[in-house]
């Protein structure tokens, strides 16, 4: 069962730590989480502040290419020229890419011509767009089909309709709108027109990263780390008509941190404190729990080694008295030991059983009244009786100012604060002729009882533990004398329970006296 206490009293405190330190992680990492939403939301707020600009700009560059191309585009002719002066410096070039998979660009523009025809991939694939602009990228590895019927080259789903070269190419119908899309680093912006022979594709690729250097100046100042680039697979563009996306970054300014960061302070620096005080009040009462723990098996030890030693003289005694060899004188000498211990042990037992009331915070309650020489008298007349029998020479002054004095206390306690002082003035008082002196005297609103001896005193390192339960001193232990260390914590309890107090008021060379008050009557 104390295992199972010590295990269940363990798993609690390391909850309540664990909890401290969960508590504590969040309090140090609340400013960042609310810094991150704030960022969020201020990027949120300025790209919508800056997309209609951007937009905007986007439009009137893109307008200003399209216009260099025109409504009538020259089909089925010599050579393919482009009207409208010099191209932007993020256009990389315009193209027209026949049926047939010719690509024709604009005089003087040999070299971009030249690498459309190294890359089948993409000239395959604006040949597929030109007949659906939602047609996928042209894969290498597919074969090329024929129509069995007019034994046409079939891409994918998109048929030619005349492939016969010999007839004129014309055509037949106005060009379609705009649409871009992108492979890797190509951003193909183009227009599908229709001819006799299928689909021509018309338009100009783009340089993203230049025409970013057009559009992010119009961004706002906020965002420090904006950024233009290609939409990923699950993001939708926020810059139409080309397949692009205006993005925050992570640096974004906000300019009410300093304001956040100070009304933050508070409650972290609360949320810390109260965490700190959590794991120190956890590791308090584990240190409580380890100390009452001690004091209980010190308890166990004390009591049972000072009931071993009267038990085995009452076990002894009793074998030899009950078989009746003894001289009548040392039947006489066994009886006053056997009653010698069984005061001994009685009073052993009266201190246990009243330390437990007091620790349970259950007390007398009595009340006796009257005046001080009328109540005390009795008292240290029976101490002073027992320290004579003990061998000890006495003294007892009554100051004549608190004679006159009333008293309201428990006379019952007063006398067992009384007897373990005189117990502990026997036992330790190591003078060659004992002396104890007994003083009563009026101090401020109390009655005090000065109990002084003329020993060697108490050790330094003893003092502060002088009132511990069940704690001996290391004068008792070399000395090895009778007790459990319950005498002296039990005299202080129940003189705090009648309303006083008891303490060491000095221990020296010329001997120790200790200070016993009690409250004054009405």
């Amino acid at each position: 069962m104390k295992k199972k206490m010590t295990l269940i009293f363990v798993l609690f405190a390391l909850l309540a730590v664990g909890a401290a330190l969960w508590q504590a992680w969040q309090a140090a990492t609340l400013e960042k989480k609310l810094s991150e939403i704030d960022r969020r939301a201020q990027a949120q707020r300025l790209i919508e502040l800056s997309l209609p600009r951007v937009q905007a700009e986007l439009g009137r560059l893109l307008e200003l290419e399209r216009a260099k191309l025109g409504q009538e585009p020259p089909i089925g002719q010599a050579y393919y020229a482009v009207d409208g002066g010099e191209r932007a410096d993020f256009n990389c070039g315009f193209f027209m890419l026949e049926p047939a998979g010719e690509v024709q660009v604009p005089p003087g523009e040999e070299g971009f011509g030249q690498l459309l025809r190294q890359a089948p991939l993409l000239t395959n694939t604006i040949r597929r767009k030109a007949y659906n602009p939602s047609a996928p990228l042209y894969d290498p590895q597919e074969k090329t089909r024929f129509d069995p019927r007019t034994q046409m080259p079939v891409f994918g789903v998109y048929e030619v309709r005349d492939y016969d070269l010999e007839h004129p190419i014309r055509r037949t119908g106005k060009p379609g709108p705009f649409f871009a899309w992108h492979y890797k680093d190509n951003l193909v912006y183009m227009r599908s027109i229709p001819t006799t022979h299928g689909a021509v594709a018309e338009g100009f690729i783009i340089d993203a990263a230049k025409l970013a250097t057009h559009l992010l100046p119009l961004v706002e100042p906020g965002l420090e780390s904006a950024s233009i680039g290609f939409a990923e697979a699950r993001e939708v563009p926020n810059l139409s008509p080309l397949p692009l996306m205006l993005r925050p970054g992570s640096k974004v300014s906000l300019p009410d941190t300093a304001a956040r960061r100070e009304a933050l302070r508070g409650p972290v620096i609360s949320a810390w404190l109260i965490s700190i005080l959590s794991i120190i009040i956890v590791f308090a009462l584990l240190a409580f729990y380890a100390r009452l723990e001690r004091r209980r098996s010190d308890f166990v030890s004390a009591v049972t080694h000072e009931l071993r030693t009267p038990l085995t003289s009452f076990q002894l005694y009793t074998d030899m008295l009950r078989s009746g060899v003894l001289a009548p004188d040392k039947v006489r000498e066994y009886h006053d030991t056997l009653h010698r211990e069984s005061l001994r042990l009685g009073h052993l037992v009266e201190n246990v059983l009243a330390f437990a009331k007091l620790s349970r915070g259950k007390v007398r309650g009595r009340q006796d009244k009257g005046a001080c020489a009328q109540l005390l008298a009795p008292l240290l007349e029976k101490t002073a009786e027992h320290l004579k029998k003990a061998g000890c020479g006495v003294s007892i002054n009554i100051d004549p100012r608190a004679s006159l004095l009333s008293l309201r206390t428990d006379l019952l306690s007063v006398e067992q604060i009384l007897m373990n002082l005189a117990d502990n003035a026997i036992k330790y008082t190591d003078a060659e002729r004992p002396a104890i002196s007994i003083h009563a005297l009026q101090t401020h609103r109390t009655l005090s009882i000065r109990f002084s001896d003329n020993g060697s005193g108490i050790d330094a390192d003893d003092k502060k533990k002088l009132f511990r339960p069940f704690t001996r001193t290391a004068k008792s232990d070399r000395q090895q004398k009778p007790g459990i260390g319950l005498g002296l914590a039990l005299a202080r309890d129940l003189a705090r329970s009648i309303g006083g107090n008891l303490a060491l008021e000095r221990s020296d060379a010329r001997g120790t006296t200790f200070l016993l008050t009690l409250p004054l009557g009405e």
